[in-house]
């Protein structure tokens, strides 16, 4: 193989367009801490959410050599060694140097198995490479097709591992890579004090704006920051899409329909006044069952962010989670605009429209995925809560997400405007009372305290713990 190719982290600093990621101290710490112990690195995220990019940062900034294998382009003679030479390891790595022209150098070296779900025994050969212990080894991936096969073959998956789960880019870390450290502080300042943004509110709402449409998938977000082309920034994000639809032909766990079905019917279940996704709108005459092993391979594959209806709100909500009553949020806002509007033709003037909100559509549905995507990110599961007449069944209170601060529930409220009505907030609180923190609506509108709540911009989210 050609030693003189740069890698895609080489290629990101080349072009100027890498985004430094706030999870990058994560890697530190586990090569700081775990790495020595035989411990090794699983990556996890969706395909082109950044995983590699920055297992070859650590490589380059931490390792004296290091050897990138891809599953999803790895020849079967590369395959095969994961399968019939583990017992010569020596035999096993001089391949590997001889195959890559890198030499390996014992406790400075780093093997990175990339896309390691395409590829099972390589996962479960990771066991016998970490009693070796000769090089630090890290995995990327997601856990689709990893925790369920149709095939008859059991693999040992390895226990001696830490899980680190690497999202979309988030708006702080887009303004950071725009370099607009004034409105990082500024807004961190305010959100301190509880102070509004006042005057700088607009300029910063309109940077969100942009970055909602866009999205924080890596490629089409350093390709705006370098070009300012909506237009390629919207073709990278169209080809992510597709390259999702491949992945959902290619695996054997489910129904390839089902799982693509789902994944098309994301935007018209959330542009729904209760956004709750019922697999009868795909077909009338779906089962649960039918349809429940698909939509569980899109959560393994981080391509949904599954919200659960908690029914008896406590610091436990996944005690009382009723697993029927579930919203599907996407990855990334950024492409479920894509995927709202996959039939458009590209335009640079519609684009803009979207992002100036001059279009009057229905933008609820991006907001709460926005707010889903951020949660995620700092690592909450989701759930809402939902009350309904006995008789009508008529919704009587919503609450579009609950997080769990100080040992209380928060509920949180998600608005697409600056006009606010919070009876439900109101009700949740007198309901519930000793066991609920005061509440959080997030809309378009300047910070300020009001009866107790807080109304945050919708761009601060990620100033909550």
């Amino acid at each position: 193989m050609n030693n003189n190719i740069k890698d895609d982290y080489e290629l990101a600093i080349e072009k100027g367009c890498y985004i430094e990621r706030d999870c990058y101290s994560k890697l530190l710490d586990w090569k700081k801490r775990k790495a020595r112990n035989h411990n090794a690195l699983f990556i996890r995220g969706a395909r082109r959410v950044g995983k590699s990019v920055l297992a070859l940062e650590l490589a380059h900034k931490e390792y004296k050599s290091f050897i990138k294998i891809s599953f999803d382009n790895a020849n079967d003679d590369l395959k095969n060694l994961f399968v019939n030479e583990l017992n010569d390891l020596d035999y096993f790595y001089s391949i590997l140097e001889t195959t890559f022209s890198k030499k390996l150098y014992k406790d400075e070296s780093l093997i990175i198995l990339d896309e390691i779900q395409l590829f099972k025994p390589a996962r479960q050969a990771i066991k016998a490479l970490l009693q070796d212990g000769r090089y630090d080894i890290i995995e990327t991936g997601s856990l689709a097709s990893i925790v369920k096969s149709n095939d008859n073959e059991d693999y040992l998956l390895p226990s001696e591992e830490t899980k680190i789960d690497v999202n979309p880019i988030s708006f702080l870390e887009y303004l950071k890579a725009c370099d607009d450290e004034l409105s990082l502080d500024f807004m961190k300042q305010c959100y301190e004090k509880k102070k509004p943004l006042s005057a700088a509110y607009h300029k910063i709402y309109l940077k969100f704006r942009e970055y909602l449409f866009i999205g924080g998938m890596p490629a089409p977000l350093s390709a705006y920051i370098r070009t300012k082309s909506l237009i390629e920034a919207e073709e990278i994000k169209r080809e992510i899409i597709e390259l999702y639809r491949d992945d959902f032909e290619k695996q054997k766990n489910e129904n390839p329909i089902y799982v693509s079905s789902i994944f098309d019917m994301i935007p018209s279940e959330l542009s729904n006044h209760d956004k709750r996704f019922k697999y009868t709108h795909i077909n009338g005459q779906a089962r649960e069952r039918e349809y429940n092993g698909a939509f569980n391979w899109l959560i393994k594959a981080c391509i949904v962010n599954p919200c659960y209806n908690s029914t008896d709100p406590s610091v436990l909500p996944t005690l009382t989670m009723n697993g029927y009553d579930f919203k599907a949020y996407l990855i990334d806002t950024g492409l479920l605009y894509t995927l709202s509007f996959i039939d458009i033709n590209q335009d640079e003037l519609f684009y803009k429209s979207l992002i100036l909100d001059k279009l009057h559509i229905n933008e609820g549905m991006f907001a709460e995925n926005y707010i889903a995507q951020a949660l995620k990110n700092k690592g909450k599961k989701l759930f809402y809560y939902e009350r309904r007449d006995d008789k009508s069944h008529k919704t009587i209170m919503e609450i579009d997400f609950m997080v769990i601060q100080n040992r209380k529930i928060t509920p949180m409220e998600v608005k697409s405007g600056d006009v606010v009505i919070t009876k439900s907030l109101k009700k949740f609180k007198d309901t519930f009372k000793n066991r609920v923190n005061n509440g959080i609506v997030l809309y378009d509108g300047d910070l300020k305290i009001e009866d107790d709540i807080l109304y945050l911009p919708l761009f601060m989210i990620d100033y909550l713990e």
